[in-house]
């Protein structure tokens, strides 16, 4: 497994999602005093090491 691919990945989901939160309260989508938007970055960075670990066990084969 790679560690660095899996750190990576869930800092770019964490990135991801936070900006996505930031962009719905700049927009007025959601309050700036939602929950929504701590549970945003956190789902992000869940998501990311998740995709992370998935890409990681994938393996390449040679022909």
């Amino acid at each position: 497994m790679k560690v660095g691919r899996i750190i990576s990945t869930a800092v770019l989901g964490f990135l991801l999602f936070l900006f996505v939160g930031i962009d719905l309260v700049l927009f007025g989508v959601v309050a700036l005093d939602s929950i929504v938007l701590t549970l945003f970055p956190l789902l992000g960075l869940v998501a990311g090491t998740a995709l992370g670990v998935a890409v990681s066990k994938r393996r390449t084969s040679t022909t």
